[in-house]
């Protein structure tokens, strides 16, 4: 039988590993011409080779390495049809301690990499025909953790920019999802010695693979229509994210610091 992906040329970023190349391995499996990218060369021929995909080492960070990318599928499969930004920088930080330049680089791969890959893939999206799908990764970290503000920021951009494309795309058959993904990989190592016991062990017994079925699927022509969403991932729970809304209002008599003080000690006070 074909699978879910056959017929469709599909890049992945940060592929080389971990999530990356779950989903890479899947996406194979599932009848998909693959193009494994990370910026570790051996680490994309390692994958790209055991599963007869194609290998690319572009810096997805610049605007001209996530175009040649993309490029690079377009010339070796004569299209592009899915797009899932998986590439993404981990490092942790009290904000005492912060590097600004590490944050600066956490945000040029996680936010901008997956900006300049998801323009450049629209666009040939629309120009070969209009049909295509781009899955985004984010992070349950959007929402805050200890020691994640620079990856956290990242992947709350991720979240708007999901939202935002979704519905600069509604109309056409160009899909803009996200995942949110839970699994036992080198960054979740890396979270449970920065913190120990404050990790809470929330990422031990979740393989990666266990992730990778939601993004085959919104890859897919299954999932048809769906846009905008972000699907969260965590062992044997599969849910939806909602974009940030308003939790409650409160109407003031005046605009005063004690009438917002007041507001703060009643109603505003009893929110979570």
């Amino acid at each position: 039988m074909p699978g879910v992906l056959a017929g469709k040329a599909v890049v992945i970023t940060g592929a080389g590993r971990g999530l990356g190349e779950a989903y890479a391995r899947l996406a194979a499996a599932e009848g998909a011409s693959v193009v494994v990218n990370d910026v570790d060369s051996a680490a994309a021929a390692s994958v790209a080779g055991a599963i007869g995909a194609l290998a690319d080492d572009s810096d997805i960070a610049t605007w001209t390495g996530a175009g040649r990318l993309i490029d690079n599928c377009r010339r070796a499969y004569g299209r592009v049809d899915g797009l899932v930004n998986n590439a993404g920088l981990f490092r942790l930080a009290d904000p005492r301690e912060q590097d600004p330049e590490e944050f600066r680089r956490v945000l040029e791969v996680n936010l901008l990499g997956t900006a300049y890959c998801g323009l450049h893939a629209i666009r040939a999206m629309l120009e070969q025909g209009g049909a295509g799908s781009v899955v985004n990764v984010t992070s349950g970290s959007q929402s805050g953790a200890a020691a994640l503000a620079a990856y956290g920021a990242s992947k709350g951009g991720v979240a708007s920019l999901t939202w935002c494309w979704a519905a600069d795309l509604a109309g056409t058959e160009v899909r803009v999802n996200a995942v949110s993904p839970n699994a036992h990989t080198r960054m979740a190592d890396a979270f449970e010695r920065h913190l120990g016991a404050r990790a809470r062990g929330q990422n031990v017994g979740k393989p990666p693979a266990s992730n990778a079925p939601a993004v085959v699927y919104l890859l897919s022509e299954a999932a048809a229509g769906i846009s905008g969403r972000i699907v969260r991932v965590d062992g044997d729970e599969l849910s939806l994210v909602q974009p940030p809304r308003t939790a409650v209002a409160v109407r003031l008599p005046e605009w005063t610091v004690a009438a917002v003080a007041e507001a703060f000690a009643g109603d505003l006070r009893q929110q979570p």
